[in-house]
């Protein structure tokens, strides 16, 4: 084990700071920002506010089909809108007409063509009455159908929670990395997300077959030759199990050995409780393991510095 963790945190043996690292778990990753990325419901709703604004003149319109037919022939930029009221991304959608027929047709229906036949804006006034958006504009819609949409948007973003949830300690890390970079102590150059390929590619840096499309959180080019990668994740309890993921990350430190690289593994988790014994092999193995504890309290920076 490295001094570093012992000079800097000022413990005197392994397992004092193993009991610290152990006693320093935080139970979530969450912040704030993880519930909904109001940035993107922003570009989502704002990429067609001139085509809701068409949309609203038929909120509560006695003549639905005709002014809809109206719409779809004058302005069929509107089509593209007509799955995202339906809180449905795809463009291209196939539905079965009538599952209860025994001669049941399947219809497909393509939101993003350009130009409308006739039969094409049937097809869609259809789609408007079997769907019930007919029934949403004349019944449920009061005034705003952008404003409906912004509902719609919020909802279809809880999905992403799960890659937020994957994405997480990437997104907390990441300015925290940047901030030491931005201290100019040395040169960082910071990759997020890029393969180890883009080291060859782009600084001209021999990467070793067996990594070259490994994915990694973070490359770190320090000085533009030194490069270290940064690991992270956070570990619930759920799926795999703690000598799994220790033995990984360790295979994960030799492989990058054997191109030169260096190693940091930061990980945090209520799924380490009572995981002493897998945590000791981490220590003993990897050469630098922290969680946010460590992190926040400005070991990482200090490894930075120092390799």
């Amino acid at each position: 084990m490295d001094s570093i963790y012992f000079n800097f945190l000022g413990m005197k043996n392994l397992e004092d700071v193993i009991e610290k690292f152990h006693n320093t778990l935080v139970d979530t990753n969450r912040s704030y920002k993880f519930f909904v990325d109001w940035d993107k419901v922003k570009r989502h709703v704002d990429k067609y506010k001139i085509e809701f604004n068409i949309l609203n003149t038929l909120i509560g319109n006695k003549q639905f089909d005709d002014d809809l037919r109206k719409i779809l022939s004058s302005y069929p930029q509107v089509l593209p809108t007509i799955p995202i009221l339906l809180a449905i991304r795809e463009q291209k959608l196939t539905v079965i007409d009538d599952f209860n027929d025994e001669n049941f047709s399947i219809v497909h229906y393509d939101f993003n063509k350009k130009t409308l036949t006739n039969t094409d804006i049937d097809n869609i006034v259809e789609f408007f009455e079997k769907t019930g958006l007919k029934r949403f504009f004349l019944e449920l819609s009061s005034k705003s159908v952008q404003d409906y949409v912004l509902g719609v948007e919020v909802g279809m973003d809880t999905n992403a929670r799960k890659n937020r949830s994957g994405d997480a300690m990437e997104l907390m890390l990441k300015p925290m990395i940047e901030k030491i970079a931005s201290k100019g102590k040395s040169s960082f150059d910071i990759l997020f997300q890029k393969k180890f390929q883009y080291l060859e590619n782009n600084y001209n840096i021999r990467v070793n077959s067996s990594i070259k499309n490994r994915k990694a959180d973070f490359i770190i080019i320090k000085d533009g030759n030194k490069v270290i990668n940064v690991e992270v994740n956070f570990y619930s309890g759920a799926g795999s199990k703690p000598q799994e993921i220790v033995d990984s990350y360790i295979e994960r430190q030799n492989e990058l050995k054997e191109n030169g690289f260096e190693f940091i593994w930061i990980t945090d988790g209520i799924g380490w409780k009572g995981q002493k014994n897998q945590l000791h092999k981490g220590f003993e193995r990897v050469n630098y393991l922290l969680n946010l504890y460590f992190v926040r309290k400005g070991l990482l920076e200090e490894i930075l510095w120092r390799i």
